[in-house]
């Protein structure tokens, strides 16, 4: 949905581009669902009363993301930031965890 698995510059940058590919995809669906997670968290500081009954009937995740992109002028703004600071947060994580 957010185009991580196919992103090879924020896989390089998190360091697992070169993973196997049973890590890489395990990895990244963890990754993706932590940025739905905040986007929804996000969209619901956003989103009318109205607008988040209307969005939370719609069942399939394409449509989800049609109708956050026709409903929140920025939604593509925010998918990045939250994009940016889960990568920045991995890398800050790794980086203490190596005791860097």
């Amino acid at each position: 949905m957010f185009g991580i698995a196919n992103n090879t510059e924020f896989l390089t940058a998190i360091g697992i581009n070169d993973a196997p590919e049973e890590t890489k995809a395990t990895l990244i669906t963890g990754i993706e669902e932590l940025i739905k997670n905040k986007l929804i968290t996000e969209m619901s500081n956003r989103l009318t009363e109205a607008e988040a009954e209307e969005f939370g009937n719609i069942a399939d995740e394409d449509q989800a993301y049609n109708w956050l992109n026709a409903h929140v002028p920025d939604f593509n703004d925010i998918v990045k930031k939250i994009i940016g600071d889960v990568q920045y947060d991995i890398l800050k994580h790794k980086a203490e965890a190596m005791g860097v």
